[in-house]
C-alpha cells in the first residue's frame, strides 16, 4: 500500500508506513468478518475506456451503470488468469536461462587465454608487409603494457575498476576478480576464452555483443605473460603433440590387451571348447570285459602326445598313434561296493556323463571337450526261491526253513538276520523262521550281489489259527547228517559205543492234558500231561527231505497239526560206503529205474555242459572215447561244477531225464 505522505510502498498488513511512520488508514479501519463481507452490498465499478488514437480517457456515458460482479464474463477472466500463469512461467524460464548464461560467462572469464596483442598502428607502409617486424613490435608493446600493470598507480586504478565491476554484478571469488579494460584503450591486449553462446541464449543481443571480451583472471593473465615467447610456444606445442600421440598409442595398446584378456576369461568361464586342431573326436562302443561283465569302450582321437583328462574318473591318458582307448566297466557307476565313483540307483538303467579335458602341452592350458553321454543297464541281484517255491504258501509248522539260491559272495539278509557266511558253493542258503498261528507271517529277504543293485523280496507264510496250541522247540533239528540209531542198536551197544552215538530228537509243547501222536517212524515218545511238553526220536529211512507230522488232540476242540521237514543226509563216511559203481550198473539203472530210486551210486566222468545254474544241473559223461555214457546230475553238494572238469560224484537215483539216468549228487570230489 502506498503511503499518502511520503509515497513509499508498504506491505498491506502494516498499520504504519515503515519510512515515515504515517498511519495507513485502510489498515487502521476495522476489518469485517468474512460473513459480513459476503452480505455486504455489491461494489460498483467505473470502467474507463481509452481510444488507441486519442490519449484522453473516455468516461462512460452514464454513471449509474455500475459494475455488477454477477455479470462478469467468468470464461474471459479464466483465460486471462491462464495467460498470466503462462507469462509467469515464461518469466521464470527466462530468469533461469539468464542465470545459466551468467554462470557460463563467469567460467569463461576465469579460463580466458591470450590470443594476440593488439598490433601498433604502422607509421610506415613498408613495415606493414614485414611480419617479423610486426611480431617484434607486438611483443615489445605487450611487455610495456605488462610492466605498466605492475605500476603502483595502475594497480590502484585497476582495483578501482574491479570494485566498480563488482558493483555491476560480478559474483566470482574475491581473489579471482577479472581485469576489465576500457574499450577505447588501443594499447590493451585482446583476450579470447573460446566462449560461443548457444543460439537459444542470445535472446535480443546482436552478434557484436558476443565478440571476445578484453577481460581475464589474474592467474590466467600471468600464465599468458609467461608463455608469450614465440620460440617457447612452438617448442611446447611440439612436445604436447608428441605427448598426445604417445598417450593415444598407450591407450590403444591397453584397450587391445584388456580385450584379449576379457575374451579369454569369457571363453573359459562359459566352458566353451577351444581346440588347436580339428581332429579331436570321441566314439563310445558297448563291449564286455574278460569276466563277461558289460562295459563301454571310449575312444578319443586327437593330436599326438596330447593329454586327456576324464574328470568323473579322475584319471589322465596320453594320446598315442592318434587315439586313446579307455574301457570303463558299467558297474563302476552304480556299484558302491566296487567303485568309489558309484552312485546308488534303484532303476533298471542309469545315464552316465563323462566330462573330458584336453591339454596339448605340459605348460599349456586345459580345454574342455564335448561331454560324453551314454546309458548303462543296472542288473538286479538274482534271487531264486527254493523253499517255498512261491512267495505265498500255506504251512502247518511253527519252524519253517526258508531256502533261496543267490550268487556266491552276495550279502544276504533273511528275516533281519545276516546269513552271508552260510552261503554254500552252489549259492544255496537257508534260515529257519518261526511261523505263528496268526494267519499271514511276512518274511523279508534282501540280497546284494557283486556288480548288481540290491534286490528285495517278501515271502508270506500262512498258518491258520489253532484251537489247541502246538509249538516245536526253537532249536529243533532241520538237518541230520548221522545214521539213525534204533533202540535195539542202542541196547546192544557197549557203554563206550553209546557215548559216541548221537540220537536226534524232536520236542515241543502243547495244551496240558492234550494227546500227542506222531505220523512218522519214531521211538521214545514222551508226554507230560501236566505241562504239555513232549519229545520223540525220529527214524530216517529216506535221503533228503523227510516230513514229520505231529498231531495234538483235545476233547471238544479241533485237532492241531504241525508238519516239520528234516533234511536227512548221512555224512560222507556213511553215505559213500553204500554207493554202487555207476559205470557197471549203468544199463541196469536205466532198465529198473523205478526199483532203483534212492539207491546210491558213484561215478567218475567229465562235465559236458551246464543245463541250469539254480539249482546247478549238468550232463556228465562217465564212459570213454569209444562208448559214451551220459548222466544228468543235479548238484546238492558244496562244490560248483565247471565244464571240462573231471569229477568223482556220489549221488542217489532220482529218475530218468530223456533217456539218461538222473542222480541227485550229495558229494563231489576232483578226480585224479
Amino acid at each position: 500500500m502506498k503511503c499518502p505522505k511520503c509515497g513509499a510502498w508498504n506491505t498491506a498488513y502494516l498499520p504504519k508506513c515503515r519510512s515515515c511512520g504515517t498511519p495507513l488508514e485502510s489498515n487502521t479501519q476495522k476489518q469485517l468478518s468474512w460473513e459480513e463481507a459476503m452480505h455486504k452490498k455489491k461494489p460498483s465499478l467505473t470502467v474507463v475506456q481509452f481510444d488507441p488514437e486519442d490519449e484522453s480517457p473516455m468516461m462512460p456515458a452514464a454513471a449509474d451503470d455500475a459494475f455488477d460482479p454477477e455479470d462478469l464474463d467468468r470464461a474471459a477472466l479464466t483465460d486471462e488468469l491462464e495467460e498470466l500463469k503462462l507469462r509467469r512461467e515464461e518469466g521464470s524460464r527466462k530468469i533461469e536461462q539468464m542465470k545459466s548464461h551468467a554462470d557460463r560467462m563467469r567460467r569463461s572469464l576465469r579460463e580466458a587465454q591470450v590470443v594476440r596483442p593488439v598490433p601498433e598502428a604502422s607509421d610506415t607502409a613498408a613495415y606493414d608487409a614485414d611480419s617479423v617486424v610486426i611480431r617484434r613490435r607486438q611483443q615489445t608493446r605487450q611487455a610495456q603494457y605488462t610492466s605498466e600493470l605492475y605500476d603502483g598507480e595502475a594497480q590502484d586504478e585497476y582495483a578501482e575498476m574491479d570494485s566498480e565491476y563488482d558493483s555491476r554484478g560480478y559474483f566470482g571469488e574475491p581473489d579471482e576478480q577479472p581485469l576489465t579494460y576500457v574499450d577505447d584503450d588501443a594499447s590493451a591486449p585482446i583476450y579470447y576464452d573460446g566462449y560461443t553462446p548457444d543460439s537459444g541464449d542470445r535472446g535480443a543481443l546482436t552478434d557484436e555483443e558476443y565478440m571476445p571480451r578484453r577481460i581475464q583472471t589474474r592467474a590466467a593473465r600471468e600464465d599468458a605473460y609467461e608463455s608469450f615467447s614465440a620460440g617457447r610456444r612452438k617448442k611446447n606445442r611440439a612436445a604436447r603433440i608428441a605427448l598426445r600421440v604417445v598417450i593415444v598409442l598407450v591407450c590403444f595398446a591397453l584397450v587391445g590387451v584388456g580385450g584379449v584378456l576379457a575374451a579369454r576369461h569369457f571363453v573359459l568361464s562359459q566352458g566353451m571348447q577351444v581346440r588347436q586342431d580339428n581332429e579331436t573326436t570321441v566314439m563310445v562302443v558297448p563291449t564286455t570285459l574278460t569276466d563277461g561283465m558289460p562295459a563301454h569302450r571310449i575312444t578319443i582321437f586327437g593330436k599326438e602326445n596330447a593329454t586327456v583328462y576324464l574328470r568323473e574318473m579322475q584319471s589322465s591318458y596320453v594320446i598315442a598313434d592318434g587315439k586313446v582307448e579307455v574301457t570303463v566297466p558299467d558297474y563302476m557307476w552304480y556299484d558302491t561296493e566296487s567303485s568309489t565313483y558309484a552312485t546308488p540307483v534303484e532303476t533298471d538303467t542309469m545315464d552316465v556323463t563323462i566330462t573330458p579335458f584336453i591339454r596339448y602341452s605340459q605348460e599349456g592350458d586345459q580345454y574342455q571337450l564335448d561331454p560324453i553321454e551314454f546309458t548303462v543297464d543296472v542288473p538286479l541281484s538274482p534271487i531264486y526261491l527254493l523253499n517255498p517255491s512261491t512267495i505265498r504258501a500255506d504251512v502247518g509248522v511253527s519252524i519253517f526253513e526258508v531256502r533261496i539260491n543267490v550268487q556266491p559272495g552276495s550279502t544276504v539278509i533273511i528275516d533281519g538276520t545276516n546269513v552271508s557266511t552260510l552261503i554254500r558253493e552252489t549259492g544255496n542258503v537257508s534260515k529257519n523262521v518261526q511261523v505263528l498261528p496268526v494267519g499271514d507271517n511276512t518274511i523279508s529277504i534282501s540280497v546284494k550281489s557283486k556288480y548288481c543293485r540290491e534286490n528285495k523280496m517278501e515271502v508270506t507264510l500262512h498258518r491258520a489259527a489253532q484251537e489247541i496250541p502246538l509249538e516245536l522247540d526253537a532249536t529243533v533239528l532241520v538237518e541230520w547228517n548221522y545214521e539213525p540209531i534204533t533202540n535195539e542198536q542202542y541196547a546192544a551197544a557197549s557203554d563206550e559205543a553209546r557215548a559216541k552215538m548221537q540220537r536226534p530228537s524232536i520236542g515241543g509243547t502243547t495244551l496240558p492234558g492234550a494227546n500227542i501222536s506222531v505220523e512218522f517212524p519214531h521211538e521214545n515218545l514222551e508226554l507230560d500231561m501236566e505241562t504239555g511238553d513232549f519229545s520223540f526220536t525220529p527214524l530216517f529211512s529216506q535221503l533228503g527231505n523227510n516230513d514229520v507230522v505231529i498231531r495234538a488232540s483235545y476233547e471238544g476242540k479241533a485237532d492241531s497239526v504241525i508238519s516239520h521237514t528234516v533234511y536227512y543226509m548221512p555224512n560222507a563216511d556213511i553215505y559213500t560206503r553204500r554207493a554202487w559203481d555207476l559205470d557197471a550198473q549203468y544199463s541196469d539203472l536205466i532198465n529198473y529205474i523205478n526199483i532203483r530210486k534212492g539207491t546210491i551210486y558213484m561215478g567218475i566222468g567229465t562235465i559236458e555242459r551246464i543245463i541250469s545254474t539254480a539249482p546247478q544241473m549238468a550232463i556228465m559223461n562217465i564212459g570213454n572215447e569209444t562208448f559214451e555214457k551220459l548222466v544228468m546230475i543235479e548238484n546238492s553238494s558244496k562244490t560248483t561244477w565247471a565244464v571240462g572238469e573231471k569229477y568223482r560224484i556220489y549221488g542217489d537215483a532220482y529218475g530218468l531225464y530223456d533217456t539218461m539216468p538222473r542222480l541227485t549228487v550229495r558229494y563231489t570230489y576232483l578226480a585224479e
